[in-house]
């Protein structure tokens, strides 16, 4: 519970220190008193949204503090937000996040504010509460996870499906280029010794003409006259024997030569044919170079590529066939826990719808009646599951759902499910949907009603109502304060009221007042009792007048407790 509300600077409240006691705190006040402050303060504190318009004029932050009592236990939650508009959270004095503040909230406090009757209007709502009421909150997560990864796994199947025939054309043309590249078998090097070669082959008459040429010109004697020429020098002078081998080593050397010219002639060869087949040759790895690279490297290099494209190509096919079954189980798995949830959300609706009934009944609506529809809409991609197309759920249902045909049904992150309640506040009327027959007044009671009901399966926790009495007159207002009590019995409830038979039933009463000095306007909260209780009773009566003050002191006296 809580057991202490602090606000400094916060909205028109400048300091404010609130202590709550278990059971029923009521809160009143004129309009515009600022009563809504307590409500906007604690959904500040646990995290709710928040910014600089948050700060009282003339300060700098705005700071919350909620003292939480649990099992002999105390937690503080603080937040301050400042004018750059961003907020702070602290638990327990240790810096916290926006989701710390949030669990601790939604596990130890549930606020109903205005918004909420509308908000109980909505199919999606109404769902919420039966599934809180039918406690399958952890398989609603298992399914919401399940939907989650199967529409992930759907959506890059779609995105491999739409690529297939691009893929396959693809393939098709890797498979044809690494074919021509294999069948060529070429090596790195091999084009410019083909070049080489048709040239010699395509010169051989003439290489041969020079090479015979070059072997008359050194048999020539004119050498070996030379040669015997300088060695007698030498041998008449020995300063120029270096000549004499000179020339020894020319004479040498041409030999050698000649020796090498007879075998290259003899071996350079016109052969047509063989020059023909290196010309084929080389015009196809010049057409393999225009397609697939400049240099023999480039292109052996594109096949490789093409090898791991097509490997990539083969992986997709398989990693397809993966994600099939993979959504295939998905879906099964899915469908199971969508045929569970249906199954229980059926079985609690009965209780509910029960439950619902004998506390709008309580809250003078004996003729109320509720009902609980379940429809359950095909789609070609949906989860195969055995349910009815629509069933009604009643006071006098069974509790076993209704079966049908199995068939794809649409789905969301919650189930194949969509309810709405339908509600007759008239003996005889046919239930219609609760957001084309309630007024302000059945749909505040209505809310009351769940709350209550909930409230029954819930762990013991602080439940917040701002203004749930709203379209409600006098006479039910005692009825509504009646039922705030009950509810009170095992939970901490804080209500802000505008009607004294709801007022009277608090076991704590808090009177919210504005104040101004002509320059600054701010509201203060006090806890009344005794003759200033029965003073704010008779104001809200009509006027503090002797009439009115009886008719309070009756309200106090004459309520019914549970």
């Amino acid at each position: 519970m809580i057991r202490r509300l602090a606000i400094r600077n916060f909205a028109v409240a400048k300091e404010l220190t609130i202590d709550l006691p278990p059971g029923l705190s009521v809160f009143t006040g004129e309009t515009g008193a600022g009563k809504s402050i307590i409500v906007d303060a604690l959904a500040f504190a646990f995290g709710g949204k928040g910014g600089r318009e948050l700060i009282a004029p003339g300060a700098d932050r705005a700071d919350v503090a909620v003292t939480l009592e649990l099992e002999g236990a105390s937690r503080i939650i603080e937040r301050s937000v400042g004018l750059a508009g961003r907020s702070t959270s602290r638990i327990d004095g240790a810096p916290a996040s926006a989701e710390d503040v949030r669990a601790l909230g939604s596990e130890h406090l549930d606020i109903h504010g205005q918004s909420g009757q509308l908000a109980l209007l909505r199919p999606a709502q109404q769902l919420q509460v039966l599934d809180q009421f039918a406690e399958v909150t952890p398989l609603r997560g298992e399914m919401s996870a399940l939907v989650r990864e199967l529409r992930m796994v759907r959506r890059r199947l779609e995105s491999l499906t739409s690529d297939t025939q691009e893929r396959l054309r693809q393939a098709d043309r890797l498979t044809f280029e690494l074919e021509e590249i294999r069948s060529a078998a070429l090596s790195v090097g091999e084009d410019e010794m083909l070049r080489i070669e048709q040239r010699r082959l395509a010169n051989a008459d003439a290489l041969r003409s020079y090479a015979a040429e070059a072997i008359a010109a050194l048999d020539d004697a004119g050498l070996e006259r030379a040669a015997g020429a300088l060695e007698a020098i030498a041998e008449r002078d020995e300063s120029a024997a270096h000549l004499a081998d000179a020339g020894a080593l020319l004479q040498s050397t041409a030999d050698d030569t000649m020796r090498s010219l007879r075998t290259y002639a003899e071996a350079v060869e016109s052969d047509p044919d063989r020059l023909a087949e290196v010309t084929v040759r080389l015009d196809l790895v010049a057409r393999l170079k225009r397609k697939y690279g400049n240099t023999i490297e480039e292109i052996l290099a594109y096949a490789t590529a093409a090898e791991d494209e097509l490997r990539a190509i083969s992986g997709a096919e398989t990693s397809e066939d993966e994600l099939r079954a993979t959504a295939e189980e998905l879906t099964r798995r899915s469908a199971e826990i969508a045929t569970e949830l249906s199954q229980r959300r059926r079985q609690a609706a009965t209780s509910l719808v029960a439950a619902t009934e004998r506390e709008l009944g309580l809250l003078g609506m004996d003729g109320a009646s509720l009902a609980i529809g379940f429809e359950c809409r095909d789609a070609p991609d949906g989860l195969p599951v055995s349910l009815a197309d629509y069933e009604r759920v009643d006071g006098s249902s069974t509790g076993h759902p209704g079966l049908g045909e199995r068939l794809p049904r649409a789905f969301t992150e919650t189930g194949v499910d969509r309810v709405e309640f339908l509600a007759s506040f008239n003996v005889g009327m046919s239930p219609k949907p609760l957001a084309d027959v309630a007024s302000g007044g059945e749909t505040s009671r209505f809310l009351l009603a769940l709350t209550a009901v909930l409230g029954t399966s819930a762990d013991p926790t602080t439940i917040v109502l701002d203004e749930v009495d709203e379209g409600v007159g006098g006479r039910a207002g005692g009825l509504v304060g009646n039922a705030l009590a009950r509810l009170a019995e095992r939970h901490q409830v804080l209500c802000i009221t505008h009607l004294p038979q709801v007022a009277a039933f608090g076991d704590r009463h808090f009177v919210v007042r504005k104040h101004t000095d002509g320059r600054d306007t701010w509201s203060s909260v006090e806890s009344v009792a005794g003759t200033p209780r029965v003073t704010e009773l008779a104001e809200m009566l009509g006027g503090d007048n002797v009439e009115n003050r009886a008719a309070a002191e009756a309200l106090l006296h004459s309520r019914v407790t549970p």
